[in-house]
């Protein structure tokens, strides 16, 4: 009995030495090198883990950086400051600052110019409107359910009272892109501050349907078109398109706009802010 018992006991402690020298082996062939300039640059960014830069979080951009596979001006959280950081311990030179940008929430269609005879009692989300048909007569406009203000982590995605619509706060707008990502209209976009006109609509209807369903919709008339210098702005699917790597648009392209679908006005002026 004893006998059984000692065989046993070192039967069990070899194995556990056998495994222990295999772990520590394993541990050695599999070891994956840190390059500690990761955790470094790590703790240089904001740690908003947003995803702007196009990777899931700050230490895969950090990676990235490493490996010179992602640009050191590509986080707009931390801005020029951080680019110039970054560029500086990786012996780099930070390039030219860009010009501030911000998120653009392409859609006036607030209630009492949007027309609507539909009813939707769903889940109170833009994804589950939208998938239901919304809640609108023109199907590409602003549902209104705030994903794109839920997913802000900025604060810069606030409600206005007075239209309902979702505007953005430009002075807190870091243009991560999460709005972006998160309205299901694909209605938002991120543009230079200094390019202030825009066409506020998405509607690829023809003119008379998406006249009848907003009153702010772009109609395709082209008068834009021919106030604007050759190729600044064009008509696809009845939908006057801004050229904004050649922006000419100027105050006479929207100055005969009928529906003042192209325009100056700045979502957030309703709010003053």
């Amino acid at each position: 009995m004893m006998t059984s018992v000692l065989v046993a006991s070192i039967s069990s402690g070899l194995i556990a030495l056998i495994l222990a020298v295999l772990l520590i082996f394993s541990s050695k062939i599999f070891r994956v090198e840190v390059d500690e300039r990761v955790a470094v640059l790590t703790e240089m960014l904001p740690g908003a883990n947003c995803g702007g830069c196009g990777f899931p979080g700050c230490a895969q951009f950090a990676k990235a950086l490493v490996d010179d596979k992602a640009p050191v001006d590509g986080c707009s959280v931390g801005g020029a400051d951080t680019a110039s950081k970054i560029a500086d311990y990786l012996g780099k030179v930070a390039p030219e600052q860009k010009d501030r940008t911000r998120a653009y929430i392409f859609c006036h269609g607030h209630d009492g110019i949007a027309k609507s005879d539909r009813v939707y009692s769903g889940a109170e989300t833009c994804v589950s409107a939208v998938a239901a048909g919304g809640n609108k007569n023109c199907s590409y406009g602003c549902v209104g359910f705030y994903d794109c203000m839920n997913s802000c982590d900025f604060g810069a995605i606030i409600k206005d009272d007075k239209t309902g619509m979702p505007v953005i706060v430009e002075d807190k707008c870091v243009s991560c892109s999460a709005c972006v990502k998160a309205c299901p209209q694909k209605l938002i976009e991120i543009h230079p501050v200094s390019q202030k006109i825009h066409v506020y609509c998405k509607s690829k209807d023809k003119g008379p349907v998406s006249k009848k369903a907003c009153d702010r919709a772009c109609i395709g008339c082209s008068i834009c078109v021919k106030n604007t210098k050759e190729g600044g702005i064009k008509i696809d699917n009845y939908l006057a398109i801004i050229d904004y790597e050649d922006y000419s648009v100027t105050d006479e392209s929207i100055a005969k706009c009928p529906t003042k679908a192209i325009t100056d006005e700045r979502v957030n002026s309703v709010l003053n802010i």
